[in-house]
């Protein structure tokens, strides 16, 4: 188990989404956030008008691909930490724990942290990959978000991508020799981490799921999970 940092926001996502399909949750209904949600670390909305109502979808993508911090605490309140839980349960993630909101120094002094493993990362990205997690739309919802990733700094680094502002007929008409990547980082002082879906060109999809502790220099973390990918990559393409 390590602390997960923001890469717990893949099954905040997936959970999120799974409540839209069960029509708990309106993916389009605007939502005014609640002042307490409100902290600054990564993300956009600390620096937008408290007049914005996004909508669970906004907050969705903004969670993802800027790692948004408000969008993140306002998602667990829409679906609970208790549920959050028994989600990962049913998904079989037994070493991924919600124990509190982003930016909550007051919880982690208490002992409670949010943690996760590269197997059940690797497990729930497999299940989106292959088009299971409830079904295939929701899967590629799943995808196209992560593929949008502004954060592409480990996994992605040293791959010939293709740009994560590509549209998606671009994505279906990929040149040989590239690889469209769905990733999210998260990364607190020594720890660095990355997990992706990647699709090449003929349509084969591998996860990758790095996450790392205990790190004396950040920057050697971020180069090793490049590295790696490289090297995977390399095997596969």
């Amino acid at each position: 188990m390590f602390v997960s940092a923001s890469v717990i926001k893949i099954p905040l996502l997936a959970l999120a989404l799974r409540d839209v399909q069960q029509g708990r949750l309106d993916w389009n209904a605007p939502r005014e956030i609640d002042p307490r949600n409100r902290v600054s670390g990564t993300g956009i909305l600390c620096e937008l008008s408290k007049d914005y109502h996004p909508s669970l979808s906004e907050m969705a993508t903004l969670m993802i691909v800027l790692s948004d911090n408000i969008a993140t605490n306002e998602i667990i309140d829409m679906v609970g930490m208790d549920r959050f839980a028994q989600f990962c349960e049913e998904m079989q993630l037994p070493h991924t724990k919600l124990m509190r909101k982003m930016l909550d120094f007051e919880a982690i002094a208490k002992g409670l942290n949010n943690y996760t493993s590269a197997g059940d990362m690797g497990r729930l990205l497999v299940r989106i990959a292959k088009g299971e997690f409830v079904n295939a739309e929701v899967s590629q919802t799943i995808l196209r978000i992560m593929e949008h990733q502004q954060c592409r700094n480990k996994l992605p680094a040293a791959l010939p991508t293709v740009p994560n502002y590509a549209s998606e007929e671009d994505k279906k008409r990929m040149q040989e020799g590239t690889v469209l990547v769905a990733n999210k980082t998260g990364e607190l002082v020594g720890l660095q981490h990355d997990v992706s879906v990647f699709t090449l060109p003929d349509g084969r999809r591998y996860v990758i799921a790095a996450l790392t502790a205990d790190l004396e220099d950040d920057q050697q973390g971020v180069q090793i999970i490049s590295q790696l990918s490289r090297v995977i990559y390399d095997a596969m393409k």
